[in-house]
């Protein structure tokens, strides 16, 4: 399976590793096209290529990280994403830019949602506290996601799989977690 990843960080290298770890080709372009990476790029071995940003959205799953306020210019200009999937990580604040009122009042979620209307979004959230997920035990493996769209679950699932990550929809999570507070609720009364 080809893996496109578009921008660049700590989460989007991972995946790339396991991807090609796992016999994936991957393909990954930074929305700054710049030398070092592709460097860095071509030393993670022969499945792997830097390419541009169209070639990377070619593929079925792309993985996404591009700073917030990057997200509107960075992304308005990709071909036609009808039916891909689209992972995307955690966006981080680089510029005071993200602070405006206007700016703050929207999630990366739903700007990518009204950008890509046409794709599926699945947003990887990274746990920072794991005693809020109390039915599961944190591992290395282990990834948490959130999604609107149930058709692409299982798909996701099994892409997740076979990285060698064990995938939980946080949804699925949040719902296992409300019924034991009602049983054990129901069973103090």
């Amino acid at each position: 399976m080809t893996i496109g990843i578009i921008g660049v960080c700590s989460a989007t290298l991972n995946f790339a590793t396991r991807a090609i770890e796992y016999g994936h080709e991957v393909l990954i372009s930074h929305y700054r096209n710049n030398e070092s990476m592709r460097a860095t790029v071509q030393e993670m071995g022969c499945n792997v290529k830097f390419v541009s940003k169209e070639k990377a959205a070619k593929a079925k799953i792309i993985i996404l990280f591009v700073p917030f306020e990057e997200i509107d210019s960075f992304m308005s200009d990709l071909p036609d994403m009808t039916g891909k999937i689209l992972i995307h990580t955690n966006n981080s604040i680089f510029s005071m830019e993200c602070l405006q009122f206007e700016l703050r009042t929207k999630l990366s979620s739903e700007i990518i949602a009204r950008l890509l209307p046409k794709a599926y979004s699945l947003k990887i959230l990274t746990i920072l506290n794991p005693n809020l997920i109390s039915p599961v035990t944190i591992n290395a493996n282990e990834i948490f996601y959130l999604t609107t769209n149930q058709k692409i679950k299982k798909k996701v699932d099994e892409f997740l799989e076979t990285l060698n990550f064990s995938p939980y929809d946080f949804e699925e999570i949040c719902r296992i977690n409300a019924s034991n507070e009602v049983v054990n609720e129901f069973e103090l009364t």
